[in-house]
């Protein structure tokens, strides 16, 4: 008998512990939103600067982020590479519709930087930087699309601690997302800790259907 309580103790312990763990899972996803929130509310309270300088050839998309004319729809922000006459600059051109080849690979024609010399209007932020022991991978499908903005997967050589977000187009396709920062998508945060309410909410009732199947 005492060997049975202890062991339902034991139990009753793990499950507590794993609910506290994914109720404190929800309100670090919520803190993170709170994060995202005040981090877009300081970046559009930036002045707008001018930049002059050329594209280079390298290209890549940050995907899963939300188009500022449909905070719901997903798609990609363009990132390309300027060279000014300091240093080299990642500048995020807007936001574009994903688009695929019949193999698969991502379809950036007509979404190329311009080759000529560019004279851009944007914000400065800082680039973003990883919080929290949850990292995850750089990439996702293709070695040009990018989960997280991060520079190395775009060049070796170094940049500047800057993304130039633009406010007004450059003479190619995509839409400026001056109120979106990149990698700051509160959304999703919000998503996050719906699932692990959800989880929270149905972990007790899984406990305790396995506890009737054993009785």
């Amino acid at each position: 008998m005492i060997k049975t309580s202890s062991r339902i103790g034991w139990l009753l312990g793990c499950a507590l512990l794993v609910e506290a763990s994914l109720l404190g899972l929800a309100y670090w996803q919520w803190q993170r939103y709170q994060q995202r929130v005040a981090e877009q509310a300081e970046a559009s309270a930036r002045p707008p600067y001018q930049v002059q300088g050329t594209y280079s050839p390298s290209i890549a998309a940050l995907t899963g982020q939300p188009n500022p004319a449909a905070p719901e729809q997903s798609g990609w922000r363009m990132l390309a590479l300027l060279q000014t006459s300091g240093s080299l600059v990642v500048v995020d051109r807007g936001h574009a519709t994903p688009r695929f080849k019949p193999d698969t690979t991502p379809d950036f024609t007509g979404l190329e930087p311009p080759t000529s010399p560019q004279v851009l209007q944007g914000v400065w932020v800082p680039l973003p930087q990883r919080r929290g022991w949850l990292g995850g991978p750089d990439t996702t499908t293709h070695p040009q699309l990018l989960a997280f903005l991060n520079p190395a997967m775009m060049t070796s050589a170094t940049v500047a601690p800057q993304v130039l977000v633009l406010t007004a187009p450059d003479t190619s396709a995509p839409t400026p997302a001056p109120s979106a920062l990149p990698n700051a998508n509160p959304l999703r945060h919000l998503s996050y800790m719906l699932q692990w309410l959800v989880m929270a909410a149905v972990f007790p009732l899984l406990v305790w259907l396995g506890w009737r199947r054993r009785s």
